[in-house]
């Protein structure tokens, strides 16, 4: 199975930015445009074959909504 392409819209001291695996791929003035960045780059990998998620945190860095994009695992109970 493909490894999944996960990306953080998170709060800095100057703004919001975007990162994936700890490295930062995009810097934004807003909440709003880090988070629209971090989806596309999600439906990007997506669409390029693999999975993508997008982590979108609060203002104070906790985790607000996971979106995910490509085929789910199957659930199981627990």
């Amino acid at each position: 199975m493909a490894k999944r392409s996960v990306f953080h819209s998170s709060p800095t001291k100057d703004g919001w930015k975007v990162t994936q695996s700890g490295k930062t791929i995009s810097t934004h003035e807003t909440q709003k445009a880090s988070e629209a960045a971090a989806i596309k780059a999600g439906h990007a990998a997506q669409n390029a074959g693999g999975l993508g998620q997008a982590v979108l945190h609060k203002s104070n860095g906790q985790i607000r909504e996971e979106r995910t994009y490509g085929a789910d695992p199957a659930k199981s109970k627990g």
